[in-house]
């Protein structure tokens, strides 16, 4: 299925390709988004790469020549360097390990119940990884994990000789689904965490000469990742919260966010609003964050905001469609869109997806598209033709950003509707377009549908003749 988000190749306008400081046998354990990703940009590097996954379906998967993740670019990256020769995949730990100077561990940490990421899988491959070691072995930790978490790593690690030596440093990724292979390859920057002399610059050698690197102890490096995706959360709940206040007074968020991003001290960017941020970094490491700084009695009260107001977001949109349907019980509801964002058929935490829920909760009958998402996940009927989903519907959600729905005709999703309702959660639509058709589109952040926006007097109010001025 095509994905119509390709980001650029790796190198445009035929400049030279990347190459790393030194080749190296390296070892990266688990072939999942990050592990595969990193395997197969580092064999583009020119080293080679010797790839564990313990998972039977996706090793044979990968050993017929197929990616089971969907990433622009990176089935052409798997193809080339399984050609060449310098990617291979095995389940074998001591035909990975042997040899490399380097293990990237890149194995799950989901969040326990409590919000702290559950570490076990991490632990058990440090600990195999190390046992699996013929000399020195540097485990390089690319998962997003709490401080302290590579010192621990590295009690537990553990050569067959003791005479050899396994350390551990951090070096978090900063990759974004469905521009995963760009990202890694044009790095805002390389972190590194290191704590003994020489380790440091043993990571830095996986990686070109001229690529921007940031080198710091590993607690810092841990906890740039937690930091900085929890400052992107930060962002878009802000923006929705503006957006909210926009609804309210009659203003529109887009021109409101638009000046405030064209601050070069703030930027525009995660300034969109919308139905909240999902997948399988932010919300995680948001909750990460704010579980290790409970750990050491800090309330962490900007991350906990950003939780509340993105948990809110969904509720704005149900609200909308209340407010112009009424009562959701056996209203017929299209929505376009289950994935987390465009370019990905991942839907961790999607928005989408819980808005699904929340309108099946409350009676109404749904159909969904998504272009990538082809299994059922969700409750109601899943179509393969966008159109249809407006078929007889009272109203339409744009709940994903695809790039496809901007292009659908707002004349042939109102003759296939039975209602007038469509609400552009993402804003893909074009509402002049649609208003001209004949529908009633509703944004976030452009007013809420029938409602009243008062003129705000209070601030006035002491200009007028016989009124005190505010106190202090």
């Amino acid at each position: 299925m095509t994905v119509l988000l390709n980001p650029p190749a790796p190198n445009p306008n035929g400049a030279p390709p990347a190459v790393a400081r030194r080749r190296m046998e390296v070892c990266v354990v688990g072939a999942g988004y990050v592990g595969l990703t990193a395997a197969a940009c580092l064999a583009d590097l020119g080293h080679r790469v010797r790839c564990l996954e313990a998972n039977p379906g996706r090793l044979a998967t990968l050993r017929a020549g197929g990616v089971p993740i969907i990433e622009p670019g990176l089935e052409e990256l798997v193809r080339t360097h399984r050609a060449s020769g310098r990617l291979t995949f095995t389940d074998d730990i001591a035909a990975a390990v042997g040899g490399a100077e380097v293990a990237l561990l890149c194995v799950g940490t989901p969040p326990r119940p409590d919000g702290q990421p559950d570490l076990r899988q991490l632990a058990a491959a440090a600990r195999e990884a190390a046992a699996a070691a013929t000399g020195d072995l540097l485990l390089v930790v690319k998962s997003t994990v709490p401080p302290g978490t590579c010192e621990a790593l590295e009690l537990l690690a553990e050569p067959p000789d003791p005479a050899w030596r396994v350390a551990v440093a951090s070096n978090p990724e900063f990759l974004r689904e469905s521009r995963a292979v760009w990202d890694f390859f044009h790095p805002d920057r390389v972190v590194i965490g290191a704590d003994a002399p020489g380790l440091g610059e043993l990571v830095a050698d996986l990686y070109p000469p001229d690529w921007p690197t940031l080198q710091c102890n590993r607690r810092s490096a841990e906890l740039v990742k937690y930091a900085a995706n929890t400052f992107l959360a930060v962002k878009i709940s802000f923006a929705n919260e503006i957006a909210a206040l926009c609804e309210a007074l009659g203003a529109d968020a887009e021109r409101v966010l638009t000046g405030v991003g064209q601050d070069s001290r703030i930027g525009p960017a995660f300034l969109d609003p919308g139905p909240g941020y999902g997948g399988s970094c932010l919300p995680k490491d948001v909750s990460g964050l704010v579980a290790v700084a409970e750990s050491v009695g800090l309330p962490a009260t900007v991350a906990r905001a950003a939780i509340h107001v993105n948990a809110q977001a969904q509720d704005g949109l149900v609200a909308k469609l209340r407010a112009t349907l009424g009562p959701l019980a056996g209203a017929r509801i299209g929505v376009l869109g289950l994935a987390f964002k465009p370019g990905t058929d991942d839907i961790r935490h999607s928005p989408a997806v819980g808005l699904v829920h929340a309108l099946t909760g409350a009676g109404a009958m749904v159909r969904v598209h998504d272009p990538l998402v082809a299994r059922d996940v969700v409750p109601g009927e899943r179509v393969d033709d966008p159109y249809a989903v407006a078929a007889e519907a009272d109203a339409l959600v744009v709940a994903t950003a695809w790039p496809q729905y901007a292009t659908l005709s707002p004349e042939r999703l109102q003759r296939a509707m039975r209602g007038r309702v469509v609400l552009d959660a993402v804003g893909v639509l074009d509402a002049e377009a649609c208003a001209a058709a004949g529908l009633d589109a509703y944004g976030v952040g452009r007013g809420r549908p029938l409602a009243f926006h008062p003129v705000v007097w209070l601030p006035l109010q002491w200009t007028l003749d016989g009124a005190e001025p505010p106190r202090a």
